[in-house]
């Protein structure tokens, strides 16, 4: 419980931190350096994303994500001293290395401890909990544009301060001993760790890795695009705040209604249909998102997350039981990590110049047209009809079953 409260606290202040970015930084420079500025955040946390996971494997997957909660603390601090331009870059540097561990090293530390039989419930309390977090930050939103920066700068810090002792609550890792008590070979597996190495791992984990890997991408643009484009929306539109927040809140809150359930239905059903289903429906309501900012807007996006839910649950789910060893989850998340940064980089980019350009509401649409390609690849891949089946290491007629999902 310690820990599911953690994830609470920590998605509710950093969602909350990353929706305000956008609007923000449109009083202090034009719109597409914003983008370029949010983008090149998740760049640059993309190229580090390979280190921190050995880094994770190697120091703990709880005590990293300590340090992240304290670097997010900083984060949140530069607002306490006004919006300047200075304090918006120094905010943006900062949370770099706030999110740096959070991902791959939530993963990694629930990958250590899930159990056989139950990791797919387990990882769905775990989605769950990350989207109770971005609901409550959605839900603020609005109130807290009417603050000061100090004042929410103020906020921020309660909320991750909280995060933090939580995280001091929960429970140790279990499956990274202290250094001085590793074995000669996991010592010698850390240092001679390499590239190399990995994507032999992943290799081993396709078809699974590598879908997880393009969907991960896929969603981290769109949903990145999402929160550029919304929260501006919603600083020009206080009128309708209440419904567009709602709105921005309800991609998570599928999540609460339906994850627990998901996650279920995942340990029973062919992982392949989860999967073809869950990126059609994804796809589909993603292009029909940016035809209404009203009550379309939040039905379309309900069950735009549900299908992202359903995909990753199975894509998830088939990974981990790929993954025997468990010997490298630090490195493996942050492989899918990677991928959520690239998307993050290049999402806020492309809002930038399409806002401009083409206006909101098709620039949504456009986001969510790579999830539609990838769905039509997974039908190629899984059917055996593309050219370079041997070379990708392609899906078997029947996928195994299993449960799991992060």
């Amino acid at each position: 419980m310690p820990f599911w409260l953690f994830l609470v606290f920590f998605k509710f202040a950093g969602a909350l931190h990353y929706t305000l970015l956008s609007p923000f930084g449109e009083s202090l420079l034009p719109l597409w350096i914003v983008g370029l500025l949010i983008g090149g955040e998740s760049l640059i946390q993309a190229t580090l994303d390979l280190p921190a996971g050995w880094l994770l494997d190697r120091l703990g997957y709880r005590r990293m994500l300590m340090a992240s909660t304290i670097a997010f603390i900083a984060t949140s601090a530069c607002f306490v001293f006004g919006l300047t331009l200075g304090t918006y870059i120094l905010t943006i540097f900062f949370s770099i290395f706030g999110w740096l561990f959070f991902v791959p090293g939530m993963n990694a530390y629930l990958l250590s401890h899930a159990n056989e039989n139950e990791s797919a419930r387990f990882f769905s309390i775990k989605d769950v909990s990350n989207a109770v977090g971005v609901v409550c930050a959605s839900m603020a939103l609005p109130f807290v544009l009417l603050f000061s920066p100090q004042a929410a700068g103020a906020v921020l810090i309660a909320l991750q301060a909280a995060a933090l002792v939580f995280l001091i609550m929960s429970p140790k890792d279990k499956a990274v001993p202290p250094h001085h008590e590793r074995t000669v070979a996991q010592r010698r597996h850390l240092k001679r760790h390499s590239l190399r190495a990995l994507w032999r791992t992943m290799k081993k984990l396709n078809p699974a890795g590598g879908m997880l890997a393009l969907l991960t991408l896929a969603a981290a643009m769109f949903y990145a695009m999402i929160w550029f484009i919304v929260p501006l929306v919603i600083a020009a539109q206080q009128e309708n705040a209440g419904m567009l927040s709602f709105g921005l809140a309800v991609f998570d809150f599928s999540i609460v209604v339906l994850g627990y359930l998901l996650g279920t239905w995942a340990t029973k059903k062919n992982r392949r249909t989860f999967v073809f289903f869950g990126l059609l429906l994804f796809s589909i309501c993603g292009m029909a998102l940016g035809f209404n900012f009203g009550l379309l807007f939040i039905i379309f996006g309900f069950l735009t997350t549900t299908g992202d839910e359903m995909a990753n649950i199975a894509l998830w789910s088939w990974l981990h039981h790929l993954d025997h060893d468990h010997d490298q989850d630090g490195a493996i998340s942050a492989v899918i990590t990677f991928a959520d940064d690239i998307g993050y980089a290049l999402g806020p980019v492309l809002a930038g110049i399409l806002y401009t350009a083409v206006g909101p509401g098709l620039a949504i649409s456009l986001g969510a047209l790579p999830i539609f390609i990838l769905w039509i690849l997974y039908y190629i891949l899984v059917h055996k009809h593309f050219p370079f089946e041997d070379i990708l290491d392609l899906a078997p007629a029947r996928l195994i079953k299993w449960r799991h999902k992060s």
